[in-house]
């Protein structure tokens, strides 16, 4: 069941996540720069298959992990994007299960965790392993 509990994040704790997550952000759209250059992901994909014009096996294997690293920093992005829009929320670190507060440590760690541990570990059990909702 859940309730609604008052926000119990001080505005300095908010300040610290926040400057959590925009260097998180900062950091995956380097990499994603970076690894894409001024590609989007569907012509960086084109790119590759193109150089894979050979049909070597090692440029296949290198291709897929190249685009699972940029899906995988695609969704990580997305993630903190939310997690900066719901800071300004009074919902901001209240589980999304449960209701209740999400502890600060585990926030401090991964601001974008929409579950406390509790209600994590029930969703990981449930969904045999790591949930894809934090």
């Amino acid at each position: 069941m859940r309730h609604q509990q008052a926000q119990v994040l001080t505005p300095g704790q908010q300040a610290m996540l926040e400057d959590t997550l925009l260097q998180r952000q900062r950091s995956l759209e380097h990499e994603l720069q970076t690894q894409l250059g001024a590609q989007g992901r569907v012509e960086h994909a084109r790119e590759q298959l193109l150089q894979d014009a050979d049909g070597e096996q090692a440029h296949a294997t290198d291709r897929e992990v190249d685009l699972a690293r940029s899906d995988a920093n695609l969704e990580a992005l997305r993630q903190v994007n939310e997690a900066l829009q719901r800071l300004r929320s009074p919902e901001f670190g209240l589980c999304s299960n449960c209701g209740e507060a999400i502890a600060f440590d585990r926030l401090k760690a991964n601001p974008e965790a929409l579950r406390c541990i509790t209600c994590q570990a029930a969703e990981e059990r449930l969904h045999g392993g790591t949930s894809h909702k934090l």
